[in-house]
């Protein structure tokens, strides 16, 4: 009798872990990695994507934004730590110091081949740049990896505001964290330029 209870709690096991690596990687994995963009945004080619040639993590996501390019660029430039932050979850990546909710000039005069500020230790490189419609970050060269923001004009008050994060990652643990909680951070982030570039519209 114990070796049957035994054998039925091992089937359930393995019937609730199958469930949960299917719904893992055919609804939760292709949601995080396509949030907010449409199919022809996912498939449509973005600067810097021939830096990563073969990318083990490719994620496109996109929000609407109720502003021009030019209403939005500017926060996006100004993105960094002890810069304006990254407008996402500050505790996180920006050691709890609230992003920025104004414009800083010290920061709009950026250029290929500056570095942006990730941490405390590491930065990631302009490698394209076309203001207000795109920006290429490069991250350090273990990481293998591109951060893309493009700017796609909907019509003279609206944007399609699309991100798009490239890593090729040989260890297991950075693929598992990036499958699973990047999305956290990268939505906030889209949604926090949203926020900033839609009430700065709305001023006078």
């Amino acid at each position: 009798m114990k070796t049957a209870g035994v054998k039925r709690k091992l089937l359930f096991a393995s019937v609730f872990l199958l469930a949960f690596v299917a719904l893992f990687y055919f609804v939760y994995r292709p949601w995080q990695l396509n949030w907010g963009a449409t199919s022809g945004e996912v498939i449509r080619p973005m600067p810097g994507d021939e830096i990563v040639k073969t990318p083990t993590f490719n994620a496109t996501r996109a929000v609407t934004v109720n502003a021009p390019p030019e209403r939005i660029w500017p926060w996006i430039v100004q993105i960094g730590y002890g810069r304006a932050g990254f407008y996402s979850w500050d505790i996180l990546d920006n050691d709890g110091i609230a992003s920025a909710e104004r414009i800083m000039p010290e920061y709009q005069d950026l250029r290929v081949g500056d570095l942006v500020p990730l941490d405390r230790i590491s930065n990631a490189r302009v490698t394209m740049m076309e203001p207000p419609r795109q920006l290429v970050l490069v991250f350090p060269p273990a990481t293998e990896a591109t951060w893309a923001w493009d700017l796609y004009p909907i019509d003279s008050t609206r944007t399609r505001l699309v991100s798009r994060l490239r890593v090729r990652a040989d260890h297991l643990t950075t693929r598992l964290m990036l499958d699973t909680f990047e999305i956290v951070m990268m939505r906030k982030h889209l949604l926090g330029i949203k926020r900033r570039a839609e009430c700065l519209q709305d001023r006078p």
